[in-house]
């Protein structure tokens, strides 16, 4: 059977498609399987005030590695991902880099450490409310929880 150049080139590229993708199951990736947001919260601030911080454990079952990448939210205008450092004797907020869940393992976010910085509120955010916050992971997921608005941290599971 005679195939034209462009036919011969698509073909060529769904098998190196097919070939890829049966690679990344051999080594077991689990596309089904999403890490896990729990014990979710929001500190309370004051009234008007221009940024919250949001705490969580992000708890990874898969077989395989994940990777944070961002986070989003429709409740704030600016949500990023710090950690706080001390340098010379001063607390600073950092960029958080690169976050890497093992497989089985888990990745706090807790006051004085990692924790999700969440610039612009789009709406007042006082005790008892909820915040929509999603974590995007490298490969594109998502994965979404509310985040109660709290004056102090939840008690430790």
């Amino acid at each position: 059977m005679q195939m034209s150049p462009p036919t011969r080139h698509a073909l060529r590229l769904a098998l190196g498609l097919m070939a890829v993708l049966s690679a990344s199951a051999a080594v077991g990736a689990t596309p089904d399987c999403t890490p896990v947001i729990e014990s979710p919260w929001v500190r309370a601030a004051p009234p008007g005030a221009t940024s919250l911080a949001g705490y969580l454990v992000l708890r990874n079952p898969c077989e395989a590695a994940v990777e944070v990448a961002g986070v989003e939210s429709k409740d704030f205008g600016m949500p990023m991902i710090h950690r706080t450092v001390v340098e010379d004797g001063v607390s600073r907020m950092r960029s958080a880099g690169k976050l890497v869940v093992a497989p089985g393992d888990v990745l706090r976010f807790e006051p004085g450490g990692l924790h999700l910085m969440l610039m612009r509120p789009l709406r007042p955010l006082a005790g008892g409310d909820v915040a929509r916050i999603r974590l995007v992971l490298a490969d594109g997921r998502r994965v979404f929880a509310e985040f109660p608005v709290r004056r102090e941290a939840p008690a430790a599971p």
